[in-house]
């Protein structure tokens, strides 16, 4: 499970390329790194912060859990 932590912004700019169903999660570029946000609140949380082939790898492991909570749900 990633660890989730308050969103902190490394850039005056996040650009959101993906999301994921229901938006539950961002796959968002920032300031030279890679981030997946989630919204918390009144603001994000973010996890997988870091260059793309490790951020990659968390949103890819975010994106199987959360089609196996759908699945489990239609069940």
């Amino acid at each position: 499970m990633p660890v989730w932590e308050p969103h902190v912004p490394r850039s005056p700019r996040s650009r959101v390329t993906e999301q994921s169903c229901c938006a539950a999660y961002e796959w968002c570029s920032e300031g030279g790194q890679y981030v997946i946000l989630r919204p918390a609140g009144d603001g994000y949380e973010e996890t997988g912060r870091g260059i793309y082939a490790r951020a990659r790898q968390v949103w890819n492991e975010l994106l199987e859990q959360h089609a196996e909570s759908h699945k489990r749900r239609t069940k």
